[in-house]
């Protein structure tokens, strides 16, 4: 039985969406949620409440709309911006790491603590990570949605009110794929039995999974049924409700003074990113709004969804977005396994 705090947070989620695409912001049906939920516990102390499958579902949808967005030419179009990327990526989570490590030696964070809560990775990685390393969960999970945050509300206004493409490079974008039949719908279900089947073993499946799947029928001609609009929206508004309900005040209340820091960190990374952008633009010719938003330190889905309002190309965002992921989901645990106690004595 669905509890009645579901249906209040689901429907203030809906409600600020609403405003919030009213007045025109970037990512309403994300940002509306997740400022309704905080709003809503801030001032009235209320307990919100999810329904535990719905986030895999809504990441499903949003998988299976990145992967409509790729074409056949999109896979072979990743492959020049490999090295830069990946070199800029390194730099990128290197000066995040550094910055960490400066902060845990001014304060009483523990060295493990400040650089797990820092690494521009996904948070329940990290808090995997964290765990298994005997962090401070309670601060990494805090600092990471410091992090979360700030990229959410800056990098998507920069993205669309300086960097946006132009309305003909958005029709193009939006106007890729070809309606196919109602049947391939199923083909939609496979992609939720898939991604599902192996989110315990492999980061974000339930979005990379079909992404992945849908993206390479579209880049083989496959064509699929295109799914209205409200389900992509309704995806959002449930991603919203996920990083809402996530986020608990009396956490951020315990971290106290730190937030300021990690707040400071985390727009000190933003710049590096939109710095590093234009470098990635200056190497290889990608355009302005894709370099931005593929090293932007935010998530797979948000950045991909913002790179499409924005007139970027979100099958490349999304692609050198997954790519980053893996590499810090798969590698950088097992760097911290050999560097950290090292680093700890210093």
């Amino acid at each position: 039985m669905v509890r009645k705090e579901t249906f209040v947070t689901y429907g203030i989620a809906l409600c600020s969406g609403i405003g919030f695409k009213s007045l025109h912001l970037p990512l309403p049906w994300i940002l509306g949620p997740v400022t309704g939920l905080l709003l809503l516990k801030l001032l009235l102390s209320y307990e919100t409440s999810t329904v535990r499958s719905a986030r895999d579902i809504g990441f499903t949808i949003l998988g299976v709309q990145i992967g409509l967005t790729f074409t056949a030419q999109t896979f072979t179009l990743v492959f020049p911006y490999l090295l830069p990327y990946t070199v800029l990526s390194l730099l990128l989570i290197s000066t995040s790491l550094f910055l960490a490590y400066l902060i845990a030696k001014k304060t009483a964070i523990d060295m493990k603590t400040s650089m797990i809560g820092s690494a521009p990775g996904g948070l329940s990685a990290m808090l995997a990570v964290s765990e298994s390393l005997k962090g401070n969960t309670v601060l990494v999970t805090i600092f990471h949605t410091i992090r979360l945050l700030s990229v959410l509300f800056i990098i998507p206004f920069i993205a669309t009110h300086f960097l946006s493409g132009s309305e003909a490079q958005k029709a193009v974008i939006s106007s890729e794929s070809s309606q196919g039949p109602l049947w391939t719908t199923l083909i939609y279900l496979a992609a939720f039995g898939l991604g599902y089947r192996f989110k315990d073993r492999i980061p974000a499946s339930c979005v990379i999974l079909p992404m992945l799947l849908i993206g390479l029928l579209q880049a083989f001609g496959f064509p699929l049924y295109q799914l209205p609009q409200v389900f992509y929206i309704g995806a959002q508004v449930i991603i919203g409700v996920h990083l809402g309900n996530s986020i608990r005040i009396r956490d951020l209340v315990i971290a106290g003074k730190y937030c300021s820091l990690y707040f400071g960190l985390s727009i000190i990374i933003i710049t590096l990113g939109i710095f590093l952008g234009w470098l990635l633009t200056s190497w290889t010719g990608m355009d302005f709004a894709t370099a931005v938003l593929s090293l932007a330190p935010g998530g797979l889905v948000e950045m991909s969804i913002t790179a499409t309002e924005a007139g970027a190309q979100p099958a490349l965002v999304s692609s050198l977005q997954m790519i980053r992921l893996l590499f810090i989901v798969m590698v950088l645990p097992l760097l911290f396994q050999k560097i950290l106690p090292r680093v700890h004595e210093l």
